[in-house]
């Protein structure tokens, strides 16, 4: 009976110490998960404003571009303003697009992407001029037109160029060119010293430019090879490029690229690539599409060791730590959920509640994460989790 009694005295403490786990777990569950969600509710800055594209810098400032659309009698075209946001209330305008391409002419410009100088002073703006339509200068007023009245005429793209800015705005000019922008370049970008800029030229496959805008030397890099992809990794003065001229073997190749001495290291055949060639934070790895499924994670010291990941096609961005990547499925183009993908143990895990995202982009310090919300695309920053 004592013995009973005993084991039902253990029993009721036992139950006791379930009953405080249990109300430790509550406490956590109430006390610290909503702290973290948090986190993840209330952005460190938002942008109300319809963000086409941005780019963070070093320092974590982000220069971001907005479309303007202006109607000059039936002609309707874009010119974009770009600001800079430091934080919260701390935002300036550094372009306007009234005064950076006033009319006349009748002209204008989208911008198709931003890049910042490593030292957080410079920025590279890629985009397409546009002009208008042929003959829209002699058309008179009351000529017959196959469009009714009320209906603007598009702006016409006319050719891609770059733009270079300081951080206050002041352009940038290259010394004896004949043109205020470098016509013909794509995805332009600044190297190490701040003083040189890169670029690609021609359509697939590019080749590489480089000029120093203060005395005017430009001079085309690798003279004679071209690259069907490439991905800049302008703090070391470098890039890796997959091109089928430059392997020893003639064969697709992943080759590293020195821009300032022009040497040429190759580091892997490539037998398959869909897209997406990108550089881990470290530069010690290397990741692309190698088909509409699989991701391909090379490391550069080690090529041999490829690492292959059944994810799904889309976009991605890595991790600090170089051992997760960042996905959005699916096109470019199309809004959806952003989940973290387990290089090495593959692993999925979605972040910010599931929600679907039209852009985004990791600091390059690897603490936060810039989000664009489909339809405006207004562009919120929160801490990466």
């Amino acid at each position: 009976m004592s013995h009973n009694l005993s084991g039902g005295t253990r029993i009721l403490k036992n139950t006791r110490f379930v009953a405080l786990l249990a109300s430790a777990a509550m406490a956590a569950l109430f006390f610290v998960h909503p702290q973290a969600a948090n986190a993840q509710d209330n952005p460190k800055l938002f942008i109300d404003e319809d963000v086409q594209s941005f780019d963070i810098a070093p320092n974590n400032a982000i220069v971001y571009a907005v479309p303007h659309f202006k109607r000059v009698k039936r002609l309707l075209i874009e010119r974009d303003d770009i600001s800079i946001a430091e934080g919260p209330g701390k935002i300036k305008k550094i372009v306007e697009a009234d005064k950076f391409m006033p009319f006349p002419p009748p002209a204008g410009y989208v911008v198709n992407s931003l890049a910042w100088s490593p030292d957080s002073t410079k920025i590279a703006v890629n985009m397409t001029l546009q002009a208008a339509p042929p003959g829209y200068e002699n058309k008179k007023a009351g000529a017959e037109d196959d469009r009714d009245e009320d209906t603007p005429l598009p702006g016409v793209g006319n050719g891609r160029a770059l733009a270079l800015l300081d951080d206050d705005g002041h352009e940038i000019k290259v010394a004896g060119s004949k043109t205020r922008f470098i016509e013909g370049a794509v995805d332009g970008t600044w190297l190490a010293d701040g003083k040189t800029v890169v670029y690609l030229t021609g359509g697939a496959p590019y080749a590489i430019a480089r000029v120093r805008p203060e005395d005017g030397q430009t001079v085309t890099l690798f003279e004679g090879h071209t690259f069907n992809a490439l991905v800049w990794d302008t703090k070391n003065n470098r890039a890796f490029a997959l091109g089928d001229n430059l392997s020893l073997h003639g064969r697709q190749a992943l080759v590293q690229l020195d821009l300032v001495h022009e040497t040429v290291r190759e580091i892997a055949g490539i037998e398959n690539y869909q897209g997406s060639l990108s550089l881990s934070p470290s530069g010690k790895k290397i990741a692309f599409f190698e088909d509409g499924d699989t991701i391909d994670v090379i490391d550069i010291a080690n090529p041999s060791k490829t690492v292959r990941v059944r994810a799904g096609f889309g976009r991605f961005a890595w991790a600090p730590d170089d051992r997760r990547v960042l996905l959005k499925r699916g096109r470019e183009d199309r809004s959806n959920i952003l989940l973290w993908v387990g290089l090495y143990d593959e692993s999925f895990r979605s972040i910010l509640h599931d929600l679907q995202f039209s852009n985004f982009e990791i600091s390059p310090d690897g603490q936060s994460i810039a989000v664009t919300i489909p339809g405006k695309r207004a562009l919120k920053v929160y801490p990466l989790q």
